[in-house]
């Protein structure tokens, strides 16, 4: 049978890599919408056109990829593995 402290170690492993694969594929989310910007920039035929691709991508950037990274599941699973560190002291 597993120890408290074994499963907590094997809890806090498990978040750690899914939070930092959720993060991965948000930034590969927002790394394919960012081709799909880019494209629509480049087929853009005014001036003005192309500055409304640009400030779509500053409002892609600046809200989806904060909000979606979750760096808060990032931080707790930081916190979960020193838990389970300490818990062997």
């Amino acid at each position: 049978m597993n120890t408290a402290r074994e499963f907590q170690t094997h809890y806090a492993e498990t978040n750690g890599r899914d939070a930092l694969a959720n993060a991965r594929a948000t930034m590969q989310r927002a790394l394919e919408e960012l081709d799909r910007y880019i494209a629509r920039y480049d087929e853009a035929e005014s001036l003005k056109d192309k500055a409304n691709v640009l400030n779509w991508t500053l409002n892609h950037l600046a809200t989806y990829v904060p909000n979606n990274v979750r760096l808060d599941l990032i931080a707790s699973a930081q916190a979960e593995l020193v838990r389970a560190d300490t818990m062997a002291e």
